[in-house]
């Protein structure tokens, strides 16, 4: 009923929400541990500064959103011992002076340091009752992946009912370094939080900073293209757009068209690159919208500002629109009543209904570790929404179905009109096989499908359970001296008083099989897996309790092996029992003789039966036909489970 509602609402949105749009003032600027810069070049990087300081501002043309990031704030050794906020005071004095008169309309909502990263965010003062629910977080991924000198300083904040992230970022240096740059993207991807939330539980993400990604070509085709003023030819080798591309990094996330020169290596104080390091667009803005988003983001400007000589970095600015929206209460509340009041008159029209097809569902025949899948169609004939549920009986007080059937989705909700498949599903596996296969059991059973206000409905679930030695208990098999597949439950009974064999027969089938025609193929048993369908047939004779037919299954050696493995992984309880996993373990570590006197607490059947099977490998080892090695590595996790 919740998500009927909610879908109803959203489908009415627009009677309650305004969407509109805010301009975003985004900067990045790697300053390289410098003192302040400028106040022209400050202002010239802002770029919404009035010119002169006795015009008069133009609060329209100020971004209702200033977003101004930075790297290597603090160069200084100690900046990684003391966190000091000498440097962020500096520049944030230094940015609002170059505000000039657009300081007195913009509001500082949030600041984050970490070492040499610092983020600064303003609004403007008119906008400022639209920014609720301000947070701010850092992490460090750089040395030992927790240091500061790398890694991101975050800032969330809602405007309106719209949440934006802000990340700013510094990844690691270096050209050779773009899968741990790739590496360090996920990383704070799933570390930067706000209590429970991660950067993507945002309707955006701005992402800003100097990400540090270089161009995958020579020096001297660099060199080239810079001499002839043709540096949009680099883009074709840009680390960043290749990683987005390959979708190893930045997926889903977006940026304008760069259409300026290189940010990355300047001489300081000059327009010339340092061409010690190859250049590159090293500081970057990109953006991310939640899927299902209203609005959206256009870029209106990216550039950097080559006039700006302080750092070896140029500083670059995005100016984005954001659509956000608001939710207006009083007209939600109105549109909310209005939805209930359908939904109360819809439920008040009659009681629900429903058709079911088939009424009963026939697996036919199931086999051990096979599952078999069948759909029954649930279709709301009634006038009202319908809600449904698989319900516990009587016999099974704590469950809708028996272990052996899934049912998904056991719940649901159905429109008037609408219809879904419930897929059943059968699988027949350790937890279940011992007492159907002891029985003989017939899969049948009664599933209640409730109607929430109406009535219920009775679906026959019927199988056949094909008995097999798979999944049977070694306790029984070493009794039987017969095909179980024919077995009827008194004869089950009657076996059980009979005297025991030393392993059951389909051991001593597989493994005198494996003794004859496996052991000449070199240090190939157990290596490689069987044929699928050879081993459904193996399966088969051993059930029927019929001979391994070399003259069909010569060239299935690895299918006999793969069933012996199976076997033991079947059993209900595995050949050690749990109880004893751990002694088993202790004593294989000290010694031989602490082992085999651990063993001896097994019962009679499973020592027996572990005796042979040892005897049966170790004898294929010596033989050349298995290594060692190999065998403890496949027998190990079958015959000793962890508990």
């Amino acid at each position: 009923k919740e998500a009927w509602i909610a879908d109803s609402l959203k489908k009415r949105q627009n009677e309650f929400v305004d969407g509109q749009k805010i301009r975003a003032f985004v900067g990045t600027w790697n300053v390289n541990g410098r003192a302040a810069a400028e106040t022209s070049e400050l202002s010239e990087w802002l770029g919404f500064v009035p010119t002169t300081a006795d015009e008069i501002v133009d609060i329209t043309k100020i971004p209702e959103l200033v977003v101004v990031g930075f790297q290597e704030l603090d160069a200084r050794a100690e900046a990684f011992v003391y966190n000091d906020a000498v440097k962020d005071i500096e520049w944030t004095e230094a940015i609002e002076r170059a505000m000039g008169g657009a300081r007195g309309v913009l509001e500082k909502v949030a600041s984050r340091q970490l070492i040499g990263m610092f983020l600064l965010v303003y609004v403007r003062t008119d906008v400022r009752k639209w920014i609720t629910e301000v947070q701010t977080t850092a992490v460090g991924c750089g040395i030992m992946g927790v240091v500061g000198n790398k890694g991101a300083v975050a800032v969330r904040l809602m405007v309106q009912n719209t949440m934006i992230c802000l990340v700013c970022a510094h990844l690691a240096h270096d050209a050779a370094q773009v899968d741990r740059r790739n590496a360090q993207f996920h990383d704070l991807c799933r570390r930067l939080q706000f209590g429970e939330d991660t950067v993507f539980d945002h309707n955006y993400v701005i992402w800003l900073g100097d990400l540090n990604y270089r161009l995958d070509t020579d020096a001297v085709t660099v060199a080239r293209a810079l001499k002839s003023d043709e540096s949009h030819t680099l883009l074709a080798f840009d680390q960043l757009q290749r990683a987005q591309m390959q979708r190893q990094a930045f997926v889903g996330f977006e940026e304008a068209a760069i259409g300026f020169a290189p940010t990355y290596k300047l001489v300081v104080g000059a327009k010339t690159y340092d061409l010690r390091r190859q250049p590159a667009w090293c500081d970057r803005v990109l953006w991310w919208m939640h899927a299902g988003n209203e609005g959206g983001v256009r870029n209106t400007e990216y550039t950097s500002i080559d006039t700006v000589c302080t750092s070896d970095h140029r500083p670059v600015r995005a100016m984005l629109e954001i659509g956000i929206w608001r939710v207006d209460v009083e007209r939600r509340r109105t549109a909310f009543l209005q939805v209930l009041r359908e939904l109360d008159r819809a439920e008040n029209e009659c009681i629900p209904t429903a058709t079911l097809v088939p009424a009963s569902i026939e697996f036919g025949a199931v086999y051990f570790g096979q599952v078999e899948r069948r759909k029954l169609h649930v279709a709301n004939t009634g006038h009202v929404p319908l809600e449904f549920s698989f319900v516990a009986t009587p016999i099974r007080a704590k469950s809708a179905a028996p272990e052996w059937l899934h049912i998904a989705p056991a719940e649901g909700m159905l429109l008037p009109g609408q219809s879904t498949n419930v897929q059943l599903t059968v699988a027949v596996d350790q937890r279940t096989s011992a007492v159907l296969s002891r029985h003989a059991a017939e899969l049948q059973d009664i599933l209640v499908l409730h109607l929430r206000g109406g009535r219920d409905y009775f679906v026959q679930v019927q199988g056949s359970y094909q008995t097999s030695v798979f999944g049977m208990e070694l306790e029984v098999l070493v009794h039987c001296k017969s095909a179980v597949r024919d077995m009827s439950p008194g004869d089950f009974e009657r076996c059980l008083q009979s005297g025991r064999l030393s392993v059951p027969r389909c051991v001593w089938r597989m493994s005198d099989f494996l003794t004859r025609f496996g052991t000449d193929r070199g240090l190939s048993l157990f290596s490689h897996p069987g044929d699928a369908a050879l081993v459904g047939r193996i399966r088969e004779w051993l059930d029927h309790d019929q001979e391994l037919d070399p003259a069909e299954i010569l060239q299935g050696v690895d299918s006999v092996a793969t069933c012996l493995v199976e076997f033991f992984g079947a059993l209900p309880a595995p050949l050690i029992p749990a109880e004893l996993y751990a002694a088993c373990i202790e004593a294989g570590a000290l010694s031989r003789a602490a082992a085999l006197e651990a063993v001896e607490e097994l019962a009679p059947a499973n020592l027996t039966v572990l005796v042979y099977l040892l005897a049966f490998l170790r004898d294929a080892v010596e033989r050349g036909a298995a290594s060692a090695r190999r065998v403890a590595r496949v027998f190990a996790v079958v015959l000793l489970r962890a508990p």
